[in-house]
């Protein structure tokens, strides 16, 4: 290797050319993947002073060269903004090229329609150059960068209504003393990370694909420092749960969690300095697990907070704009979509199930339903037989998305303040709200992929639908929830004086709904229990225990009063005896119990209360199946 001048890589990214003793690599190019240093380009020319011949159109940087250095003139000190849309970061030829959201030295910040940039204004810069983009020759518009602050920012346009400003990191902000660096990840989990990763990707990302697989091990196959710490140290974090799923680790000692989760939750939040989509893939799975001091009486409004700042920070990605036509490579637009929708799943459940206030609102959520190819592996990436199906999981992931959106409307139109202020009565308010709403929920039930059925298992292989499940009794649960309170402020006798019918048969759907619920938990395996569950499983759980407690509180009738008992003592009994095989269990019975559990097992109807001609079972003796979700 030449040591007399840098290579055409350090030489063009205007660095410090460092040649490493056992290669005939310099640091840079190893770095980046590129198999060897070239040296082809000529030396720069020497600087000459302007003339008073020379013109002044001549003096100056045309457009077209605006990024070519030996245009720039009295700028030496500054660093030269990269092309508008290619990434100076990496090798030509890797997946990373032409990315928005993934940069290793800028971030993207949405240039809106109503902010200070106008767009008309904007139009008139915009310099089309000819890049490749997905392997096509495209005219793809930029506009050419401007100076600020002493960094060159960039406005780069991936469709007619959608820019961005494309803004270099502080690189003096990066070399804080107290920043988390990947280094301080690492040395938590030496020499475990590839067996972390390698679980992570086995187990969790079938299941919750907000991750680009190729991309992530392209990175660290390389190097880990080439991963960001935060999105290394969630991933590893989250790997930690199945530990004993592999053979190397199983002899090994378990690292700290806890320590690790902290400093991976410090570096997530130093990333909202410098936001990439990866921050929004590290702030999710983070969320899946306890925050650091989870235990703490400000958990839930942490919690709330931290989503609350991803959702911000997403939208100023873009993330919830549709991306179909953008100027980027198509596994990005894909990968966009995943964590667009994964923040809408997180958002309704944890509305649902935790009575937080709703950040998203569906209606300026601009984002088209997941399709099978917005998904970047299938079948074939399956590492071993054991792994989620990675087919499975796509479906599933599609179907959570569904769901959330039945969330939503659940929350803002039987929940939020304004709802629960004007939806009371029960049959010319809540009815015409929940009707619609239970239809969707019946038809996602009737249009169930059959691989997704509770009872569909592949020997050998966790399953992770159960999780799915959980989520689909937790919307109903919320949904008869509300009917309840409706019905107890309502005369259960019509104008003649007989039992009103249509809650008697309203009140029967809502026993078969617990029946159902506890044969949920009481058909849990291993092969479900061991898999990868959302965050909200827990809060998903609660309600459902609590749903059976508001229904004997509620019962007018002593025999089925004495039936809900029963079924409550069941639910716990299946709790208890899994409760070592998920945190979410321990959760639910912790949580349920500091609730009230107690009393409410133990109630029983007061006798001037009682009903005795209601017969509140179902006509046909019903016998519900774990797979329904809404009888109505």
């Amino acid at each position: 290797m030449p040591s007399s001048r840098a290579c055409d890589v350090c030489r063009k990214r205007k660095q410090r050319c460092i040649a490493l003793d056992d290669s005939s690599l310099c640091l840079t190019c190893r770095t980046l993947g590129i198999e060897q240093c070239t040296f082809l380009e000529p030396p720069p020319p020497k600087r000459r002073r302007v003339t008073p011949h020379t013109s002044p159109a001549n003096s100056q940087p045309s457009q077209a060269n605006t990024n070519n250095t030996s245009n720039v003139t009295g700028q030496a000190k500054d660093s030269i903004a990269p092309s508008s849309t290619s990434s100076p970061d990496y090798p030509i030829h890797s997946i990373l090229t032409e990315t928005l959201g993934l940069e290793k030295s800028r971030s993207c910040e949405l240039v809106g329609p109503n902010g200070s940039h106008d767009w008309l204004l904007l139009s008139n810069d915009v310099d089309y150059q000819h890049v490749p983009v997905n392997g096509l020759g495209q005219r793809t518009p930029g506009i050419p960068p401007r100076k600020q602050g002493g960094l060159y920012t960039q406005i780069r346009r991936v469709d007619e209504d959608a820019l961005f400003r494309m803004v270099p990191d502080n690189v003096s902000l990066l070399e804080s003393k107290n920043h988390v660096t990947v280094d301080d990840i690492e040395n938590l989990v030496k020499p475990h990370g590839p067996a972390l990763v390698r679980l992570y990707f086995r187990i969790v990302h079938p299941s919750f694909p907000i991750l680009h697989k190729q991309v992530f091990i392209e990175k660290y196959e390389r190097t880990y420092k080439e991963i960001t710490p935060h999105l290394l140290g969630t991933v590893y974090c989250l790997a930690t749960k199945w530990w004993m799923y592999d053979e190397e680790l199983l002899a090994e000692g378990k690292l700290d969690e806890e320590a690790l989760a902290s400093l991976a939750y410090r570096a997530v939040q130093e990333s909202f300095l410098r936001p990439r989509l990866n921050s929004v893939q590290a702030g999710l799975l983070l969320l899946q697990r306890n925050l650091p001091s989870s235990t703490a009486p400000t958990s839930s409004a942490l919690s709330a907070t931290f989503l609350a700042s991803l959702i911000a920070l997403g939208q100023q990605m873009g993330l919830h704009l549709d991306c179909t036509t953008w100027a980027i490579p198509s596994w990005e637009r894909g990968l966009r979509k995943r964590l667009a929708w994964a923040l809408v799943i997180q958002d309704a459940f944890a509305a649902l199930t935790q009575g937080y206030h709703q950040v998203l609102n569906l209606v300026d959520w601009d984002v088209l339903p997941l399709e099978p190819s917005d998904f970047s592996e299938g079948r074939q990436d399956e590492d071993t037989q054991e792994q989620p199906s990675i087919e499975d999981g796509k479906i599933m992931f599609m179907e959570m998305a569904k769901l959330a959106i039945v969330a939503n409307q659940v929350v803002r139109g039987l929940y939020l303040s304004k709802a629960r202020r004007n939806v009371n009565d029960f049959y010319t308010q809540v009815l015409p709200v929940v009707e619609p709403i239970g239809r969707q929920l019946a038809e996602l039930q009737k249009n169930l992929a059959p691989e997704l059925r509770f009872e569909y298992h592949e020997t050998g292989r966790l399953n992770a639908s159960a999780c799915l499940y959980l989520m689909h009794h937790a919307v109903s649960v919320a949904v008869y929830r509300r009917l309840i309170w409706a019905a107890q402020d309502t005369d259960p006798f019509d104008p003649l004086g007989n039992i009103d019918q249509f809650i008697v048969f309203i009140r029967s759907t809502q026993l078969t709904r617990v029946r159902t619920i506890v044969d949920f938990f009481r058909q849990l395996q291993s092969q479900h229990m061991e898999a990868f569950w959302i965050a909200a499983a827990g809060s998903c759980a609660t309600m459902l225990g609590s749903f059976l407690g508001l229904m004997n509180a509620t019962s007018r009738n002593l025999a089925e009063s004495q039936e809900l008992r029963l079924l409550m003592k069941d639910l716990e009994w299946q709790l208890r005896i899994k409760a070592k095989m998920g945190d979410w269990i321990q959760f639910t019975l912790t949580r349920l119990q500091a609730l009230g559990w107690d009393k409410w097992k133990n109630m029983e109807p007061a006798e001037d209360m009682l009903l005795q001609p209601l017969a509140l079972q179902t006509p046909d003796m019903y016998n519900p199946g774990v797979n329904d979700f809404y009888t109505a």
